[in-house]
């Protein structure tokens, strides 16, 4: 067997020697990932991997997508602003800046091996997740053309027909928050089993709305989940998991961080709270997080159903030859109020943008793979297609006063319809003459994509309730693309616990169109597809017998024709897409993990990105009524860095655990830091500041019950304990300077939280 199974094997057993001999150091544990589609230990995967295990899940409080915002260093997570279930993935500055129906994420999201094809909805609670792994850097041949920033696969318990297990989980904490979790695993046969999960999770809104609707930050959501599970034979094996779940958060508050009541037009704002602060502003513009604040709008919770299907059929047609097929079925119907200054109004009367946004979509995935190893090689081949339905309507929504024209006189719709075909391969050689020292890789992936979308528009003909002289429009886009991407890697195993490797990984993402879109030549036109080519070298060792690992990676990405998005009506909500020439991105992460003692165990993990664009100025076309075309060239200056991307972040844990006479005792603190970043790419822009957040639990573990009845765990948590103010949302120049709006607009994170956790199992 090749070099890489001979060091799980030794990790493997080093660890249970410490364990035995009673050492007071004991060796880490071995973490298995699925990151290049079959189980391997993550340190012998050449990719800069982070991977949670269930345990360290609850331990950071991550119950969904968005926990795992600045867990992860060069990893940026949050949420479209106005828009509380829409979740924005970054990694190491790639990815989708503006969330449209019309255009893929950046960041391939997996969950149980089937892609989930849209970032509307993605904040859902997962009931039973065994772990998730955090992929960095461009996964183009084993995840494809989404994948330019990297992969986050979610991976949820099987049931088990080995044992009965029950658990019951209840959680409480402050602003009014209350989780059930309830998890049946029922063995039917040897062979058969089923097992029932269902969440039920709610919290009070951030901020008090002290005028109509709903307060704004509440979490309402609950998740069932059936699976079945199926051993067929002595070599096969199938699961199916059906998936319903429903959310209904609202919106954060989106606070005008100043107002300046100089500016010329700036009368014609009015708050709906009229107080007074020092400076003569009215308090709802600051800059300072407002726990309660007075709505001039209506404020109402979304309304997200999302029923999904996924089976998995693996087949071991030798002992050195698997089949597996993944299919995945996947239908959303969504409801969100996106709102922006939802406390201001136009005159007293007119919203400044309050959209009400109507979603379906669907999408289908199926997947096969075939996986072989012999004693040299180890190879994975797939064939992967994927289809999906849109279709998005804004009709109903407001800007500018158009919620004063007639009802059903305003039509903003848009639909889409995707395919995407793709073949691919990937081999790994560890020649015997090399003393199987030397790993050699090529992997490869040829997609077809074909986008297809429709817009039906008269939004643009009305402002402030009146014809603007703009026509509607009606307009189709249908267009292809078809991308070779290659990858190559080296890696050889400095002795039996280290390695070093360096690669050369490209990826793509298609281009499309823009829902958002004024236009009927932008919107027919569309934009090109962004293409990254990554060079990286890294190393990864297990050191001090076991008791030491250290994962380093440094890096350096080449964009072309980065996809951006930019406003090209009257409004910042009226965008298309321009390709900038080219961009680059330079960094390096090293994720430490220390034995310190046989209860201590400490986690450092740092990021570093260093980004730019070629050129220092873009130009396009936008709608400018009073020009003769109607349209007139925009020049615009880019900044140094892109969106999203903090120069500096890290992560830092230190965990204590000790046997008492009760059960186990474990200590845990946890610190996030994410620098500075850019919240657009043009100037001005707007910045989310840097941010510090300290998390801290106790948890009493192995309580028994008594032989026959289980045992009980308690946990005290709490996060953000500083109570730090932050912004988690887009922050940016409105394009109302001239109404006083020249600080722009935040979203603000969660204040200090804090609760307990009661957990009953019986297995």
């Amino acid at each position: 067997m090749i070099t890489k199974t001979r060091c799980f094997l030794l990790r493997m057993f080093l660890a249970v020697h410490a364990g035995v001999s009673g050492s007071a150091f004991a060796a880490l544990e071995e973490v298995i990932v699925t990151a290049e589609k079959r189980a391997e230990s993550i340190q012998d995967v050449p990719i800069s991997i982070v991977a949670f295990s269930n345990n360290q899940l609850e331990q950071l409080g991550i119950t969904d997508i968005k926990g795992l915002a600045a867990k992860v260093p060069n990893v940026f997570i949050n949420e479209f602003t106005g828009s509380p279930t829409s979740i924005r993935l970054f990694i190491r500055g790639v990815g989708q800046n503006d969330v449209q129906v019309t255009q893929d994420p950046s960041v391939a999201l997996y969950m149980d091996g089937v892609y989930i094809g849209s970032s509307v909805g993605t904040a859902f609670e997962s009931a039973d997740t065994e772990r998730i792994e955090v992929l960095r850097g461009p996964q183009g041949t084993l995840y494809g053309r989404n994948a330019t920033g990297g992969a986050i696969n979610i991976v949820t318990r099987q049931a088990d027909p080995e044992r009965l297990d029950l658990r019951q989980t209840v959680q409480f904490g402050n602003l009014g928050l209350f989780r059930s979790t309830s998890i049946l695993n029922v063995p039917v046969t040897e062979t058969i089993a089923f097992k029932l999960a269902y969440t039920d999770y709610g919290r009070d809104g951030i901020t008090d709305n002290k005028g109509n609707g709903d307060d704004f930050g509440i979490e309402d959501r609950n998740t069932f989940i059936g699976d079945f599970h199926w051993t067929v034979g002595a070599r096969g094996e199938l699961n199916h998991k059906y998936e319903r779940a429903k959310i209904k958060d609202s919106g954060r508050l989106s606070q005008a961080l100043g107002f300046d009541r100089s500016q010329p037009l700036a009368n014609t704002i009015v708050f709906e709270n009229q107080s007074i602060d020092p400076d003569g502003n009215p308090v709802e513009a600051t800059d300072n997080f407002l726990d309660e604040a007075t709505s001039f709008d209506y404020q109402e919770k979304g309304d997200n159903k999302i029923e999904a299907h996924t089976l998995n059929f693996a087949w071991d047609i030798s002992d050195a030859l698997t089949f597996k097929s993944i299919t995945g079925y996947r239908d959303l119907n969504a409801f969100t109020q996106f709102a922006q200054s939802p406390t201001a109004s136009l005159f007293g009367a007119l919203s400044i943008t309050n959209g009400l946004t109507y979603t379906d979509f669907n999408q289908f995935t199926q997947e096969f793979q075939l996986l072989g190893e012999t004693d040299s090689l180890v190879w994975v081949a797939g064939l992967f297609y994927y289809e999906d339905d849109a279709e998005e309507d804004i009709s109903k929504g407001n800007s500018a006063g158009t919620e004063l024209l007639p009802p059903g006189s305003i039509v903003d719709l848009t639909t889409t319809k995707n395919t995407s075909l793709a073949l691919y391969g990937q081999a790994t050689w560890t020649p015997a003459a090399l003393d199987d020292r030397w790993h050699f890789t090529l992997g490869a992936r040829y997609s077809d994509d074909n986008r297809k979308a429709t817009r039906d528009n008269n939004r643009v003909s009305y402002q402030l309730g009146m014809d603007t002289g703009v026509p509607p429009f009606k307009a189709k886009y249908d267009k292809g693309f078809g991308k070779f991407n290659p990858s190559v890697t080296v890696d050889y195993d400095l002795d039996d616990f280290s390695n070093a490797y360096a690669k050369v990984v490209s990826a793509y993402k298609s281009g499309g169109t823009s829902q958002r879109s004024t236009s009927r030549i932008n919107f027919e036109e569309g934009f090109d597809e962004e293409d990254l080519v990554s060079y990286e070298i890294g190393y990864k060792g297990d050191l001090m017998e076991g008791r030491l690992r250290l994962n380093a990676a440094l890096f350096y990405m080449e964009y072309d024709d980065y996809q951006q998005s930019v406003p090209t009506g009257s409004n910042a909500g009226e965008r298309d897409f321009v390709n900038i020439e080219d961009a680059d991105i330079k960094g390096l992460e090293l994720d430490v993990t220390a034995a310190i003692t046989d209860k201590i165990t400490g986690i450092l993990n740092y990021g570093y990105l260093n980004t730019g664009f070629g050129p220092s100025t873009i130009r396009y076309l936008a709608l400018d009524p009073a020009s003769s075309s109607g349209v007139s060239t925009v020049s615009e200056e880019l900044t140094e860095a892109l969106a999203l991307a903090p120069k500096h972040s890290a992560t830092m844990s230190l965990d204590y655990t000790h046997a008492i006479a009760l059960g186990v005792f474990n200590a845990n603190v946890n610190v996030q830091y994410q620098g500075r970043a850019n919240s657009g790419v043009t100037v001005p822009t707007g910045y989310l500041d840097d941010r510090t957040l300290v998390g801290a639990n106790l948890t009493l573990s192995e309580l028994s019950l008594g032989e026959k009845f289980g045992q009980l765990r308690v946990m005290l948590w709490g996060r953000n304990l500083l109570d730090q103010a932050y912004y988690v949302g887009n922050i940016r120049q409105l394009q109302f300077d001239q109404l006083g709006f020249s600080f722009g607009v935040a979203t603000f994170g969660d204040p200090r939280t804090y609760g307990i956790t009661l957990e009953y199992e019986y297995n």
